[in-house]
């Protein structure tokens, strides 16, 4: 469910646990968002992210996160880490049709400087299935850094699987390297 818009994930949620004649979706919503708004704030970053962040801006690399969250989900989760997001072009948190159709995607490619980047010229990591599905639909590469309790069956749509971005290789997609002591 990780990609789908809120309430339909909630849907799926409260009908395939059997707990929908005790819960509705809405209720089940209400209930997360307290438990959302006390989690999000103290969120870390994926370990490597910061190194491959700081990298690319350094190389002058044009790069973007492309959420399907809310903006008040994507704003407490950032909080703790702004440096970070203020070196990325931009985010597009109100894209309305979910993971796994293409928009989100194609709106990151879209709002480059300079016009739209060819998506087949593009590179996503992703951390969730629909995420990567959303990818490929809009015809880019994508390098899946999944939960490592995910089932392996959902890595097959990714052009790549790594269980950490600290094993990220530049080389490998055509991009600078690291530099030696990069942190």
């Amino acid at each position: 469910m990780m990609g789908k818009q809120a309430v339909e994930s909630a849907r799926i949620f409260v009908e395939e646990t059997g707990i929908s004649d005790s819960l509705s979706a809405e209720d089940f919503l209400l209930q997360r968002e307290e438990m959302l708004q006390k989690l999000f704030p103290s969120s870390e970053l994926m370990p490597g992210a910061s190194r491959l962040i700081k990298h690319l801006h350094a190389k002058g690399i044009p790069f973007a996160l492309a959420t399907g969250s809310h903006r008040r989900h994507f704003e407490l989760k950032t909080k703790r880490h702004g440096e970070h997001f203020k070196l990325m072009h931009h985010n597009d948190p109100e894209v309305k049709k979910g993971k796994p159709a293409p928009d989100v995607s194609l709106a990151a490619a879209g709002r480059f400087e300079g016009g739209p980047v060819d998506s087949h010229k593009m590179l996503v990591f992703e951390d969730a299935p629909l995420g990567v599905l959303a990818a490929k639909n809009a015809g880019m590469a994508v390098v899946m850094v999944p939960d490592p309790q995910l089932d392996n069956s959902h890595h097959d749509a990714a052009d790549q699987v790594l269980s950490s971005l600290l094993d990220f290789n530049p080389r490998e997609w055509g991009l600078p390297p690291f530099e030696d002591g990069e942190s």
